[in-house]
This record gives C-alpha cells, sequence and structure tokens, in this order.
C-alpha cells in the first residue's frame, strides 16, 4: 500500500458522470441510484451503451451484497476514464445508435472512499472493468488498496501496448455502491466549462452543492464533430 495509508481512513475520491439532464432527478430522489433503478424512470438522458448496460446487468459479484453489476452504482478512480473516452469519439465520429452529443454536457459527481464506508453502505471494488471476465472484486478496504493500480489513475495515456495488453481493463477500475447512495455523500460537482456551472445550477436545488461546482475542462476529451 502506497505512501502508508491507513485503509480505513484513506480518501480516495470516487467519480461517477451523468448527462446534465438527469441531475434534477437525481437530487430531488435524494439518491444516486444504480441502473436497475434509474431505468425507472430517473435518467432522462442516457449516455451509456446499450450492450455494455446488458453486459453488466448479467455479471454476477461475488461476495458483499452480490447481485448483478447492475444492480450497483457505479464510480471510477480518476476522471477521463476510457469510457467517457468513448463517448467523446462516438460524438466525434457521428456513431449511429449512439448517444451523439459527447463528453462536454456530463457532470461528475464525486465522493470518497472514507465517506461511503463510513456511511455503512454496502460496496465493492475491482482491479479493473468490473464486466470483463478476469476482473477481480474486493469489499475489503487493504485490499483495494493492493489490487488498484493507482500510479495508471494519474496517468493521462492508458491504452493498451506491447508491453502491457491489459492497461485499459485496469484504467476502469471501479468501486461500486450497492442499490444507491444518497446525495448528501456528493462533496463535489465538476463540470466542462462555466456555461455549464450556469445550466448545473438551475437544475441543482442542493444549495449545499451550489458553491461546490467546479470547472475542470482537462477531465474531459471535448472533441468536436469531425
Amino acid at each position: 500500500m502506497s505512501g502508508g495509508q491507513d485503509p480505513r481512513t484513506s480518501r480516495r475520491f470516487l467519480y461517477h458522470f451523468t448527462h446534465i439532464d438527469n441531475i434534477a432527478a437525481i437530487f430531488d430522489s435524494g439518491y444516486l441510484s444504480c441502473d436497475a433503478v434509474s431505468r425507472q424512470g430517473l435518467t432522462r438522458t442516457e449516455v451509456g451503451d446499450p450492450e455494455i448496460k446488458d453486459a453488466r446487468r448479467r455479471r454476477r459479484i461475488p461476495g458483499s451484497a452480490g447481485g448483478q453489476v447492475g444492480d450497483y452504482v457505479p464510480f471510477y478512480f480518476a476522471p477521463r476514464s476510457p469510457m467517457m473516452y468513448r463517448i467523446a469519439c462516438d460524438h466525434r465520429d457521428a456513431i449511429v445508435g449512439r448517444y451523439a452529443q459527447g463528453d462536454r454536457p456530463l457532470v461528475y459527481l464525486l465522493t470518497t472512499t472514507h465517506a461511503v464506508i463510513e456511511a455503512g453502505l454496502a460496496w465493492t471494488a475491482t482491479d479493473g472493468n468490473a464486466a470483463n471476465a478476469t476482473t477481480e472484486f474486493t469489499s475489503d478496504p487493504a485490499t483495494l488498496e493492493a489490487i488498484v493500480d493507482w500510479q495508471l489513475m494519474k496517468a493521462e495515456r492508458w491504452s493498451n501496448n506491447q508491453d502491457d495488453p491489459d492497461r485499459q481493463r485496469r484504467r476502469m477500475a471501479e468501486f461500486l455502491v450497492h442499490d444507491r447512495l444518497p446525495t448528501v455523500l456528493i462533496q463535489w460537482l465538476a463540470v466542462y466549462d462555466e456555461r455549464h456551472v450556469s445550466q448545473l445550477r438551475e437544475q441543482l436545488d442542493d444549495q449545499r452543492l451550489v458553491d461546490r461546482i467546479i470547472v475542470r475542462p482537462h477531465w474531459y476529451y471535448g472533441y468536436e464533430r469531425r
């Protein structure tokens, strides 16, 4: 475990993103909900790939609260995930049948591992893409610190290469919260630019977070249409 961190008190930031159109419903409900619940009318604009979501609904999770990956709220350990890259590229390349608006309208909702654990929520974490058959799961904080590739989380480039053909899977390591996460545990919101700050404030009724909206364009790919 790097830096001698105590896994019981470490505060690893967690990053979940959703379309800005979904923010009002999330905060009105008081929860950030898993895919199984969000499909019941809470998602106004879906950004995920239907095939990937279907695979996640079928992938069983060992231990913890059990169930499938789709029964959990997913968080990444870093921004600019491979999933966001795909969303940005689908927009750039005008891929038919995919979400078409790109990554700029997406909002990051941030919390920490410490906040989730202290709240007593059921969770599990992975060493890579949760839908991948080779991915390992854990619900132990010490094991989490050991299996996540923290250096890769900091890397600007995460593509597979000849020396390491598993980089992309590992870069998609996840922290999964069972069923739903109360919005009171959300500590920051991040957007692409100031225009999206204004749009977000119009939807946000949680005054606690109005002054905790940060602009982070380097957390996005931001590709324009070709």
